[in-house]
């Protein structure tokens, strides 16, 4: 088996930290920056580029069902998006946001930094 490229991206000045899939496999939302990008797999178009954090994103993750996804920020912020790219709730921790993931069966979201952790 090979692998076939489809499409490549150069995030130029950024650092990309974390990268998740809409589990239909229509997008990838990524985490550059202070920014999320949310790309076409069909064609590696962005569709929208998203602002809300204040310091750099380190993770993203995408809900099972398609519905949500969130970020979390160096700002110890967590944003969970819709999946028509709107900002619908933000909390925050103590520290940096290192990490979320969605759970699979009941949808909620866990997110952690370098102190604590909650769900």
């Amino acid at each position: 088996m090979r692998a076939v490229l489809a499409w490549r991206e150069v995030v130029r000045e950024e650092c990309v930290y974390d990268i998740t899939f809409k589990p239909d496999g229509s997008q990838v939302v990524i985490a550059a920056g202070k920014r999320v990008l949310v790309y076409d797999t069909a064609d590696g178009s962005v569709i929208q580029p998203l602002s809300g954090h204040s310091a750099i994103v380190y993770c993203v993750d995408y809900a099972k069902d398609g519905k949500q996804f969130a970020s979390g920020s160096a700002d110890k912020s967590v944003i969970i998006w819709t999946s028509k790219l709107q900002g619908i709730l933000r909390y925050t921790h103590n520290d940096s946001i290192q990490s979320l993931a969605y759970n699979p069966v009941t949808q909620q979201l866990a997110s952690c930094t370098c102190s604590d952790f909650g769900e």
